[in-house]
């Protein structure tokens, strides 16, 4: 059930509850986000914590007092401990609609914002200034970045420059 399956998305009753630590908000966004394709996040604490940069106690408070609050629901098949979210929290149909609209949106204005940023701090006379050069040519026009295999001349041409380059070093 999640938002957005790129970031992380915590619907507004969680991020407007002033008991919810920002922790807590952040284990449940990441649960969100996980729990995508099988309803359930069966991640540890130990990836949440390095996630987030917590301890790991941290993250076993917030999935306990999450819990308790009954925003998540966690049990245990087979030793594996599964991380659903409350449906009566957000519905389902709520993330789906969701996902559909914001997923492009976010996208087109991100890329939007981009070219924005880009033209207005991007000189193309000051291409060579790695100072003033913020996005490098190549990620702009990722179709300059072609891989050829060399062809037989080439490689005959690459191994002479290599030999010779061998024989100044060796010569030093």
């Amino acid at each position: 059930m999640a938002f957005i399956r790129y970031f992380i998305a915590v619907p507004r009753i969680i991020l407007n509850d002033q008991t919810c630590s920002q922790t807590d908000k952040l284990v449940y966004g990441v649960i969100n986000s996980l729990s995508n394709n099988k309803e359930y996040c069966y991640a540890s604490n130990s990836y949440f914590a390095n996630t987030l940069s917590v301890k790991e106690k941290t993250i076993s408070n917030s999935i306990n007092y999450l819990k308790r609050k009954k925003y998540i629901n966690v049990k245990f098949v087979n030793v594996q401990r599964r991380i659903y979210l409350n449906e009566d929290i957000v519905s389902k149909e709520n993330s789906k609609v969701l996902e559909k609209n914001e997923n492009k949106d976010i996208v087109k204005n991100y890329q939007y914002k981009r070219k924005e940023y880009t033209r207005n701090n991007y000189n193309k006379n000051d291409k060579y200034d790695k100072t003033k050069s913020i996005i490098p040519y190549w990620m702009e026009h990722p179709e300059v970045c072609k891989s050829d295999p060399m062809t037989e001349e080439e490689v005959i041409e690459f191994e002479k420059e290599l030999d010779g380059i061998r024989n100044t070093i060796d010569k030093l």
